[in-house]
């Protein structure tokens, strides 16, 4: 079976919707022509074959109608045979009453529009060469050869002036409309993707600019953000070449008044040459050299339209070279082009910068990471070291446990980096039969470790199931508990710390709270607080702000209390 081939693009304006406004259109000037017969005195408009005619043109026309009052599929040949046979319709029509002077000759200036809806410019120039000839034909053989009607010069030439006069305005509109549906076509084309590179990015976007505004020549030149140099890509669609020069190499590229405007220029090259620019709200023009001379050297531009590249990262400007036909209506069009060229490199700096920042991001959260697990299990580990080799003299069993706890630890501690590291590989999955530890488990392994290692008591209580609770947040409340509980145990000589995991209406609230000595500062402080006293535990604030969360912190003497709130969507761990 022969695949179906689809026409993917399809005509616009429609075809279906020109033959239905020409078929209405035609059925209105033929029971207008008829109604008039009718009204009209006896033979005033000539004889009863005019209205014989009129009625089988109606006929027509309203068969006509029917047939494109749905889509459908016109054959090949359609337009020109309709458009023929209204041509003979109204020559017809215009000869059964007094050529010449004939009523009916409006109705050409009907078939001077339908040629410009069907075929524009070309169609409005030819419908308008064949009716003057058809005109001029029944005018004179019904003048000269009939001798019926004399032949009227100064309604004939007046006539003539008139058709041709609509056949110019028209197809200028035609025109005008052609160019339009050219060029928002065009525009609608526009590439979407964001190429990863400056240099394949830039080729593209002269060989886009090249073909949208016909230009034979097109130059791209911009500051790369941070980086202190211009980047420069000059050449037409199929050949295109690229350079980079310093930041002050060619000034601001333009001269002062034009940094942010368009303008174009038959002699860029002149001293007094005339520039059309925009400027408050209207164009204007002004004499002299609109470009940097080394810029204008380098390039030899004379013809010039250019565009502001005016975006959140991107500054610079968009030259067309060397057209041989400029206009304003290319200069308002060009506005639309540079900025699509312009937000396409913003987007490509911007995601570059993303990328910078969420590596940035990345490397903090590894740290915040290893500093709770690894770290914090490595300094466990060595005052566990120290208090077993103080141990090996005078009670060695006590040291063989401290070193067995000491092993435990660290083989603890080698587990949960594995762990970490398969959570980095990229679409990293657990296997089915090795779920995720619950958190209630994992808080208890935490306890037990802390009051080994410390000799601090602890005490874990989890008022609410963690089963419909996402993976994100049981990790980020894992760390949070882990911090906490480490630095009561490590910096504020607690010997009993309490952790309180409950649900509230918005979230969930994390309380740990120790009878150490608390912190340097006394009060109750929030997280923003903290940060303008740059006092508090950083890694645990740093936790909290990213999972979105609250932290209050009270301090005093007899111990601490650290109240966390958070909601229950938290950003990704």
């Amino acid at each position: 079976m022969r695949p179906t081939t689809l026409n993917l693009v399809p005509e616009y304006p429609p075809r279906v919707r020109i033959e239905w406004l020409i078929a209405i259109s035609r059925v209105v000037l033929a029971a207008g022509a008829l109604l008039a017969v009718a009204v009209s005195p006896a033979d005033a408009l000539g004889t009863w074959s005019l209205a014989y005619a009129l009625a089988w043109y109606l006929l027509y026309s309203v068969l006509v109608l029917g047939l494109v009052w749905t889509p459908v599929r016109f054959a090949r040949g359609w337009d020109v045979a309709q458009h023929a046979f209204d041509l003979a319709a109204f020559s017809l029509f215009n000869y059964y009453t007094d050529s010449t002077n004939s009523p009916f000759f409006a109705y050409f200036t009907f078939l001077v529009i339908c040629g410009t809806l069907r075929w524009a410019t070309r169609g409005a120039v030819w419908t308008a060469v064949v009716t003057v000839a058809l005109y001029m034909g029944t005018s004179l053989y019904t003048s000269l050869v009939l001798g019926v009607r004399p032949f009227g010069l100064n309604t004939f030439l007046i006539r003539i002036v008139h058709l041709a006069v609509v056949a110019v305005l028209v197809g200028y509109l035609g025109a005008h409309h052609h160019r339009f549906q050219r060029e928002l076509g065009r525009l609608v084309a526009w590439p979407r993707r964001v190429p990863r590179e400056p240099d394949e990015l830039a080729a593209e976007l002269v060989g886009e600019c090249a073909d949208v505004l016909e230009a034979p020549r097109v130059l791209l030149i911009w500051e790369e953000p941070e980086e202190g140099t211009v980047k420069l890509a000059w050449g037409s669609g199929t050949e295109v070449a690229q350079g980079t020069e310093p930041e002050a190499r060619f000034g601001s590229f333009v001269v002062s008044g034009l940094e942010k405007g368009t303008f174009q220029t038959p002699r860029a090259s002149a001293e007094n040459a005339h520039v059309i620019h925009w400027s408050a709200g209207s164009f204007r023009q002004r004499v002299g050299r609109p470009i940097h001379p080394a810029l204008q050297a380098r390039f030899k531009m004379e013809r010039v339209q250019s565009w502001s590249l005016d975006g959140e990262l991107i500054h610079g400007r968009l030259f067309a070279l060397d057209k041989r036909h400029m206009t304003i209506d290319d200069l308002i069009f060009g506005e639309v082009v540079a900025r699509l060229a312009v937000s396409r490199l913003d987007s490509l700096y911007l995601l570059r910068r993303l990328g910078k920042n969420a590596a940035l991001e990345e490397r903090l959260r590894l740290a915040r990471d290893i500093h709770d697990s690894l770290l914090q299990s490595a300094a466990g580990s060595a005052l566990q070291l120290v208090a077993a080799r103080r141990l090996l003299d005078r009670d060695p069993d006590a040291a063989r446990q401290r070193l067995g706890e000491v092993q435990d630890q660290l083989e603890h501690g080698e587990l949960e980096m594995r762990a970490f590291i398969r959570r980095l590989r990229p679409f990293s999955h657990k296997p089915a039969d090795s779920p995720v530890a619950a958190l209630n488990e994992r808080l208890e392994d935490l306890r037990r470790r802390v009051e080994r290692q410390w000799e601090v008591t602890v005490r874990m209580r989890v008022l609410e199931t963690t089963d419909s609770w996402p993976e994100p947040l049981i990790e980020g409340i894992y760390r949070l508990v882990q911090e906490g509980v480490l630095n009561a145990a490590r910096h504020a000589d607690a010997s009993s710390i309490a952790v309180v995991l409950s649900a509230t209406a918005g979230g969930l609230r994390v309380t740990i709270a120790d009878d150490g000595r608390g912190f340097p500062f006394r009060g109750t402080f929030d997280l923003a607080a903290l940060n303008a006293m740059n006092e508090g535990p950083l890694t645990l604030k740093e936790r909290v702000a990213e999972m979105r969360g609250a932290l209050e912190i009270r301090s005093s003497e007899t111990g601490t209390e650290l109240s966390i709130a958070l909601p229950l969507t938290p950003a990704a761990a």
